[in-house]
């Protein structure tokens, strides 16, 4: 039987979302990306430009929590004084 994946965020841009399906997968989710995108077009257009990236259903916790976390951890070089990064 087929998983059932749920969508976990949409983004404007398949780059982005290929960042978070890869980052995903590097931690042990499955992950897939689901685009609507048209390159035909200049810019995107309403819905058209939606980039969904799905999870199976039964990780989508974990995954909302990796992502989470990874947002909360401050980048390397990142001086909230305004200082002069290594």
């Amino acid at each position: 039987m087929a998983a059932d994946w749920e969508t976990l965020e949409v983004l404007g841009t398949e780059e982005e979302a290929e960042l978070i399906c890869g980052y995903l997968e590097s931690q042990g989710i499955p992950c897939q990306v689901e685009s609507s995108h048209s390159h035909e077009f200049p810019v995107n257009v309403t819905a058209l430009g939606n980039v969904r990236v799905d999870v199976p259903a039964e990780r989508v916790e974990e995954a909302r929590k990796l992502l989470a976390d990874r947002e909360a951890t401050p980048v390397l070089g990142d001086d909230e004084e305004g200082g002069d990064a290594l």
